[in-house]
């Protein structure tokens, strides 16, 4: 089977598509990827995918937008991205057999596409659309919902990632529901000349975030709080509207240390030198409830405590098993807890040990592997 992947970034790092895509071809499915870059403006650049077992084609098409800029933002911008995708597809219609789409970004021309064109369809769903773009209840938004509710019980089969998520597509009948959480794959990270800059003989308490560097993941309360309290660190990597801030920011103050984008298994060496992860989100945005954030596994796998906010993605996990610290959505709150995993130290190895088993019995990238394979071998 010839499989093309439509995602609305660039994919530079997508760690979700890269792994799936590493796993199917592994199997031998031919893979293509079609990918939106926002940082610049071109009609499509070729080139090729560098993935842990294989190389892969990736089509992207230069559209200018925002990252975090919102639904109504990118808008024209992303009818832009549809367009050159249902022309991609138009054209190359005899060279695949199935689409794999993520989110109603692509999912509404790949559900068109899929049927003009006689092809099997994997809708993923990341993120339900509706909740994560902050436009349920609006005119719009209920036509967005009806629409990806549409997509959903059209698809030949629905990917989710979290148990959690059918909560939010109740309604819906899937011909097939398969749920495969964001698990990272177990590899050992590769050094990388970024991590020259860390200090591993300093004894302060190094926090991490790596990911999308925008104002709603609480990283710039984060590095303020470090910056006062001179007893801990802060280590950045990742790409949005939020890297000069901490460029500046780093070049200021010594226990700020920013890292650009970062490949994905330089993002896990950096968690892995560091001592706490941190994956806040605002649980006030529905979305945030059902989140399934990738930093969750990567703390279960490397056996670093995680913080999170009562009432967003997994916390209940997380607190069920004493594997790190849920907080209030608060400056306050988070204090607190850096103060709570410093003086539980001594108790660090035996919460690692927990979040190691819980990932190899649970959430293990080869469990949810299984799946996938299973669920593109009964297409």
């Amino acid at each position: 089977m010839k499989i093309v992947f439509i995602r609305s970034n660039p994919v530079s790092p997508y760690p979700r598509l890269e792994k799936t895509v590493n796993s199917l071809k592994k199997y031998g499915y031919e893979i293509h990827i079609l990918a939106w870059d926002r940082s610049q403006k071109y009609n499509q650049k070729n080139s090729t995918l560098n993935l842990s077992d294989c190389n892969v084609p990736i089509t992207r098409f230069g559209i200018p937008g925002k990252f975090g800029g919102g639904f109504k933002a990118n808008f024209f911008s992303l009818l832009k991205f549809q367009f050159k995708v249902f022309k991609w597809l138009y054209k190359n219609r005899k060279s695949y057999n199935a689409i794999h789409a993520y989110d109603f970004d692509t999912g509404y021309v790949a559900l068109k596409s899929a049927r003009l064109f006689n092809k099997k369809l994997v809708y993923d769903i990341p993120d339900y659309y509706v909740d994560s773009h902050g436009i349920k209840g609006s005119i719009i938004g209920r036509y967005v919902q009806k629409a990806e509710n549409n997509i959903i019980n059209r698809a030949d089969a629905v990917i989710i990632c979290t148990e959690k998520r059918k909560q939010q597509i109740i309604g819906t009948k899937p011909n097939k529901l398969t749920i495969i959480h964001n698990s990272p794959v177990n590899l050992v990270a590769k050094s990388t000349d970024n991590l020259q800059l860390f200090d591993n003989n300093s004894t302060k308490l190094k926090i991490v975030y790596v990911g999308i560097l925008a104002g709603d993941r609480f990283i710039k309360e984060i590095a303020d709080l470090v910056i006062n309290r001179g007893d801990c660190e802060f280590h950045i990597g990742g790409y949005g509207n939020l890297e000069d801030y901490f460029i500046k920011l780093s070049n200021l103050h010594e226990n700020i240390y920013f890292y650009g984008k970062l490949p994905y298994n330089d993002t896990l060496n950096l968690e892995k030198h560091c001592d706490v992860i941190t994956a806040i989100y605002d649980p006030k945005i529905p979305n945030n409830y059902f989140a399934a954030p990738n930093k969750f596994y990567e703390s279960l796998m490397l056996g670093k405590p995680l913080i999170m906010v009562n009432n967003t993605g997994m916390d209940d996990i997380l607190a069920s098993n004493e594997i790190g610290e849920v907080i209030e959505y608060s400056v306050e709150s988070l204090n607190g807890a850096i103060n709570r995993l410093m003086e539980k130290r001594d108790k660090w190895v035996e919460m690692s040990k927990r979040s190691k088993k819980l990932y190899d019995e649970k959430y293990s990238w080869e469990i949810m592997e299984k799946r996938l394979i299973d669920l593109y071998a009964q297409l």
